[in-house]
């Protein structure tokens, strides 16, 4: 990638664990977001609970780097009006890197100080974060998601609640006008940070404020509040949508790797959805996965009949492809071109304890593991030494205790095994004795118990230009 996903470099200290009963603002320093914190503030002192405020410093402009002491100086002011209050405590991250390739400066910062608010509050001990989003941001999220062209979930603007990874993410001012919010900071004389990005037109959002905003505005005084309903409606709308969408997964995922990345559909019932209903079903899918894949490849998927038998895979976004095979689709990282060692190599690769082994003649990393819990493994005994070699013509592997050994190229056909599950090398043992396949797993001829060793091999991901342009698309 030509860029880094957002990493937080922490600045104050997280062992300032704060008490039990606590109240999370997330706090830009902008007069948004201090005057919901001078407001949850008031009203946790007088419940008795304490406030902290979450600070993000992007790093995107230098006089960022000042905010956190301006913002620590004005609680220290609001402290010495208030005594009677507990102070705020402050925590602040700086996010390091940069966006990836292809990827916006806004999406990439937005996931960024997710991330980060979301560290924090774990580290604190806090389930709960305000966040000061109120109507006109949710009127200008819904604009600027339908110029985008967005369905329902993009038009649904921001929830009032939404838990994610267990932090619910509140936002208490979403029906609120942002002019009664100027009149408090007024009103209690709150000073804030004036961010200069915020008049940089390169952003969409600030566009639309300083250009179409006031035209819309004066020629429609009641826009604001009819666009903010309008985005309740489409949550509403979706909601509605989400139970069809679980219906349909219910009749068409036969079944389901535990870490949702894997399904197996009943092919039959996928093609009698609609393409409708077939979109809806994969963009739920990846967005539960944390993909968001552009429109027109997920169109372009729910209208394609996928021929059985083929074998195809599709680029989802920087990181991840789908690929599909006899029924199933995985979602997976974006991998590499097989690497194509000599035919005659063989590697020894000694094992005294479980680990993870780089491969680079096979471009991966070969695991070695106990099976969790009752599961069953082989019983090796360990010091081993195992060999990796290629596959060869007169390879035989027994699937079943009794039954007949087989080519490989029968049994992963039998077996339904896709040519990217099939990469990386086979692994014998020393006299050469096949032992264990990629995709297909043990041999049946080897020896298992319970708490046995399991094997995984994992190819290394794509990097930029692994793949040439359009190598993935059907």
């Amino acid at each position: 990638m030509s860029g880094s996903s957002p990493t937080v470099g922490l600045s104050t200290p997280a062992s300032a664990e704060p008490r039990a009963a606590t109240v999370a603002v997330a706090c830009s320093g902008g007069s948004d977001s201090m005057a919901l914190l001078w407001l949850a503030w008031r009203c946790a002192s007088a419940l008795d609970l304490r406030t902290v405020a979450l600070h993000v410093d992007h790093g995107l402009q230098a006089v960022s780097a000042g905010w956190p002491g301006f913002i620590q100086d004005e609680l220290v002011r609001w402290s010495q009006h208030h005594p009677q209050w507990p102070p705020i405590a402050l925590h602040v991250r700086r996010l390091e890197g940069r966006p990836a390739r292809g990827q916006s400066m806004e999406a990439w910062a937005r996931e960024g100080r997710y991330r980060a608010l979301h560290e924090m509050a774990h580290e604190l001990g806090l389930d709960l974060v305000l966040l000061a989003h109120h109507q006109r941001d949710q009127a200008e999220t819904f604009l600027l998601q339908a110029l985008r062209g967005a369905g329902p979930q993009g038009l649904a603007g921001m929830p009032p609640l939404q838990w994610r990874q267990g932090v619910c993410w509140a936002r208490p001012l979403l029906g609120h006008d942002p002019g009664a919010l100027s009149k408090l900071v007024s009103q209690a004389g709150l000073r804030c940070v004036e961010d200069p990005s915020n008049q940089d037109p390169r952003w969409a959002r600030n566009r639309l404020r300083q250009s179409v905003w006031p035209a819309l505005q004066a020629a429609f005084t009641q826009a604001q509040p009819a666009l903010a309903r309008a985005a309740q409606r489409c949550a509403q709308a979706l909601e509605t949508l989400d139970l069809g969408v679980q219906a349909d997964r219910a009749r068409v995922v036969v079944d389901a790797s535990d870490d949702g990345h894997r399904w197996r559909l009943n092919e039959p019932a996928w093609r009698a959805l609609s393409p409708a209903r077939r979109s809806h079903l994969l963009r739920a899918w990846w967005a539960s996965l944390g993909i968001a894949a552009p429109s027109t490849l997920v169109d372009r998927l729910a209208a394609d009949e996928w021929p059985v038998g083929a074998m195809r895979r599709w680029p989802l976004d920087e990181d991840h492809e789908l690929r599909g095979y006899r029924g199933q689709l995985v979602v997976g990282p974006r991998a590499r071109p097989p690497t194509e060692p000599p035919k005659d190599l063989t590697l020894d690769l000694h094992w005294s304890r479980a680990g993870s082994k780089r491969v680079a003649a096979w471009a991966g990393r070969l695991a070695l593991r106990r099976a969790p819990g009752a599961g069953v493994g082989a019983a090796l005994a360990l010091p081993c030494t195992l060999q990796l070699r290629g596959r060869r013509a007169d390879d035989q592997f027994q699937l079943q205790p009794g039954a007949t050994a087989r080519s490989l190229k029968k049994q992963f056909q039998s077996q339904a095994v896709a040519a990217w599950d099939r990469m990386g090398p086979v692994v014998a043992d020393t006299q050469g004795t096949l032992l264990w396949v990629p995709g297909l797993g043990w041999d049946a001829r080897v020896p298992r118990v319970a708490g046995g060793w399991l094997l995984e091999w994992t190819g290394d991901a794509a990097g930029p230009g692994d793949w040439p342009e359009g190598a993935l698309h059907p």
